[in-house]
């Protein structure tokens, strides 16, 4: 008589390699859904890399020969915020001495390992603020053209940074009506810190022409 462990050896042995279920449809639709938002994160995570250079600010090195030169100096300078005042109390029309406390070097500072010489921007138009002040006071007729250049360059400078500050509306009286009108007293400017930029022109001036 076969003992009843050996009977049952084969039924053991047919549930041990019993074949695998075929998966449900529902399993196969989450494996794929599962398997394509892999991939699209894989080829999102490759354009990242590959255009994450656009996006970083770029270092070179510049020759500062001929035109292999930064257009705007390689100086860090931080934001600051401009309250507009009346400034009643400086730099009237006839303060020749106040203005010209805004030329350090007269705007022009030396960069590059030659000590190429180069204006700062901000000062050719403080320049040429001055220049129409004083060609208001003075009435020269040969300084016509300095003065339209001024005006012509101000104005292409204004429109470039388009100061988008809002300022308040003050409406006035004029000419038997009421009119708008602003003088934008009160309002803050988003600027560049202008007392940064005058210490670093100031510790780099320009070299005397030789």
């Amino acid at each position: 008589m076969t003992p009843p462990a050996t009977r049952n050896a084969p039924r053991r042995l047919s549930l041990l390699f019993r074949p695998l279920r075929q998966p449900s449809n529902t399993a196969i639709a989450c494996l794929s859904a599962l398997a394509a938002v892999t991939i699209l994160n894989v080829i999102f995570t490759l354009y990242t890399i590959y255009t994450i250079n656009d996006v970083l600010p770029q270092t070179r090195e510049w020759s500062w020969i001929g035109d292999d030169f930064p257009s705007e100096l390689p100086v860090e300078i931080p934001l600051a915020g401009l309250s507009v005042e009346t400034g009643e109390d400086h730099f009237s029309l006839y303060d020749d001495d106040e203005w010209g406390t805004l030329f350090p070097s007269d705007g022009f500072v030396r960069l590059g390992p030659n000590d190429r010489t180069f204006l700062v921007s901000l000062y050719h138009q403080l320049h040429c603020l001055d220049i129409i002040r004083v060609g208001y006071l003075t009435n020269r007729t040969h300084a016509f053209e300095h003065i339209q250049h001024c005006l012509r360059y101000l104005r292409q400078i204004l429109v470039c940074h388009a100061d988008t500050t809002l300022e308040d509306d003050i409406p006035q009286f004029l000419d038997g009506g009421w009119t708008h009108s602003a003088n934008g007293v009160g309002s803050v400017h988003s600027c560049k810190d202008w007392t940064v930029l005058r210490r670093w022109v100031e510790d780099h001036p320009s070299l005397p022409v030789e």
